[in-house]
C-alpha cells in the first residue's frame, strides 16, 4: 500500500529545517518515493545532496525552471553536464524545466526560455533521462518542442491545459501529474476524470501551499493520499486500483534504484 509524490521541491528555502519532518511524514504514510525537483544550479546540487542522504526514497531531478531563466543563466548551463556525470547514481530525471507563457511576455524572455529548455532536452537525450516539464499557458509550444527530441519519457507537471490535448500527450508516451488542486479546481477534476489512468501520476508540488482541506497546512508528501482517494472517487474506481496504477506509472517513468534510466 505505497504511494509516490512525483513532483515536489525539497530544496526550496521554505522547507529549510523541515526535511526530517517531511521524511518522517513520508515514512509513516507509506510514501515510498519522492521525486524532488530543482529550479537552478544551486537547488540542483542541494537536491542531489538530499538524494544521497535519503537514497532510495528521494530521487533527484535537476534543471532550471523557466521562471529562473535570465541572461546570465548560460554561464550555469555548462556546469550541468559535469554535475550529471558525477552524480549519475542519484539524478533520475531532468526537471523542473520547460516553458511558461505567463512569464515570457516579451520575445527576449521567450527566446531565453526556449534555449534553456532545448539545452536540457538535449542533455536528457544524452544521459537517457526523462524530463519533468513546466507547461503553463505553453502546452502547444512544449509539445512542438518535444517533437524534435527523444528524452526517456516525460511528465507534464500540474497539467491544467485543454482536456482535448490529453490523448495527444498520451500518444507521445508522456504522463501528467494530479495534485491537491483536484479538491478546488473544476479543470483539474475534469482532467483527472478524462485522462487515461495509464498516464496519471500524483504530486504535491510542495512547498506550494494549497486550499480546500489543506488550507493553512504545510504541504507534505502524505497529501498524495487524499489526492489518490479523490481521483478514485471522481472516476468511480477502487482506491487500490488507482493507487497501484499510479505506482506502476511512476515505475514506467523513472528507475527508482539504478544508476541509469530505461526507455
Amino acid at each position: 500500500m505505497s504511494y509516490v509524490d512525483a513532483h515536489l521541491h525539497l530544496a526550496d528555502p521554505a522547507y529549510a529545517g523541515r526535511i526530517e519532518q517531511l521524511m518522517d511524514d513520508a515514512e509513516k504514510n507509506n510514501i515510498d518515493c519522492l521525486l524532488s525537483n530543482a529550479v537552478d544550479f544551486e537547488t540542483s546540487v542541494e537536491t542531489i545532496s538530499l538524494s544521497k542522504r535519503y537514497y532510495g526514497r528521494v530521487l533527484a531531478a535537476v534543471g532550471i525552471h523557466p521562471w529562473t531563466v535570465s541572461k546570465k543563466i548560460s554561464l550555469e548551463l555548462e556546469k550541468f553536464q559535469q554535475l550529471l556525470t558525477d552524480n549519475s547514481r542519484y539524478v533520475r530525471a531532468i526537471g523542473e524545466v520547460g516553458l511558461d507563457g505567463k512569464y515570457s511576455q516579451d520575445m527576449e524572455k521567450k527566446k531565453a526560455q526556449r534555449e534553456v529548455f532545448e539545452f536540457f532536452l538535449t542533455l536528457a537525450e544524452q544521459k537517457e533521462l526523462p524530463v519533468v516539464i513546466h507547461s503553463r499557458l505553453a502546452v502547444d509550444e512544449v509539445l512542438e518542442t518535444l517533437s524534435s527530441f527523444d528524452p526517456a519519457g516525460g511528465i507534464l507537471h500540474w497539467y491544467d491545459g485543454p482536456v482535448e490535448k490529453l490523448d495527444l500527450i498520451r500518444q507521445h508516451g508522456y504522463f501528467i501529474t494530479v495534485g491537491p488542486t483536484i479538491f478546488y479546481s473544476c479543470r483539474i477534476r475534469e482532467i483527472a476524470l478524462k485522462a487515461d489512468v495509464g498516464m496519471i501520476l500524483s504530486e504535491t508540488d510542495g512547498p506550494v501551499l494549497h486550499h480546500g482541506p489543506f488550507e493553512g497546512k504545510m504541504t507534505q508528501p502524505s497529501f498524495v493520499i487524499p489526492v489518490i482517494q479523490k481521483i478514485a472517487e471522481i472516476r468511480s474506481e477502487k482506491l487500490e486500483a488507482i493507487r497501484d496504477a499510479v505506482s506502476r506509472n511512476f515505475d514506467r517513468f523513472v528507475v527508482r534504484n539504478a544508476g541509469q534510466n530505461k526507455r
